[in-house]
């Protein structure tokens, strides 16, 4: 890599972003991430050590306002949505429009069929950008990311799911008229921090 990159991250506070966040700072291609506080989103911290205090002692991880042109004026090159699928679909349109480079980690923009956002229930109607995201699996799709301009991240499921079928159904050994059934388990850490009765440990 000839230069090193300048990324912005949405959303640190989460288990992924702050994930996200860990691997940038150790990552010799970029530059310490800029941390953008969500609108709405708490004002509590005004450091990502401050939740997470094992970052201590890095030279701080401040959260910024929300401004494109700040962003800019900082030489963003690539902006991360570790945000809820909403936030993402309602934002991802507007980074993209002010000519930033975009990694979204939710899941608004990872499937191209109309079932996918009634399933989100998206209000919106089909996009370019909806059949121009790339699905952000290396292994299958290397040569397009390179190029593309909007990165979907796929998810936990899908991607031990695809990793494992992709060779097999390459090689002719899985018969796909009759499809394929997959039997994932997980905890709940995917469904974010927010505290709801799908998170509750008695509801669980």
């Amino acid at each position: 890599m000839n230069k090193c990159l300048q990324p912005a991250v949405f959303g640190a506070t989460g288990y992924s972003g702050f994930e996200l966040v860990r691997l940038l700072a150790r990552h010799g291609g970029v530059k310490k991430p800029l941390l953008i506080r969500r609108n709405g989103e708490s004002g509590a911290y005004s450091d990502l050590a401050e939740a997470y205090p094992q970052l201590a002692g890095n030279g701080g991880f401040p959260f910024e306002g929300f401004s494109w042109q700040r962003m800019k004026e900082a030489g963003v090159d690539v902006v991360f949505f570790a945000t809820p699928h909403e936030f993402s679909r309602e934002l991802v349109p507007q980074a993209i429009a002010e000519g930033f480079r975009v990694i979204d980690l939710s899941g608004a923009w990872r499937l191209k069929q109309a079932e996918n956002r009634r399933v989100y229930e998206f209000a919106d109607d089909a996009s370019q950008l909806d059949d121009s995201a790339v699905y952000g699996l290396p292994e299958l799709h290397a040569d397009a990311i390179k190029r593309a301009a909007l990165l979907a991240n796929p998810g936990c499921y899908s991607t031990s799911i695809i990793l494992a079928l992709a060779p097999w159904i390459r090689a002719g050994f899985v018969d796909l008229q009759h499809g394929i059934v997959c039997d994932s388990k997980s905890g709940v850490s995917g469904a974010g921090k927010q505290a709801t009765p799908k998170t509750h440990f008695v509801e669980v």
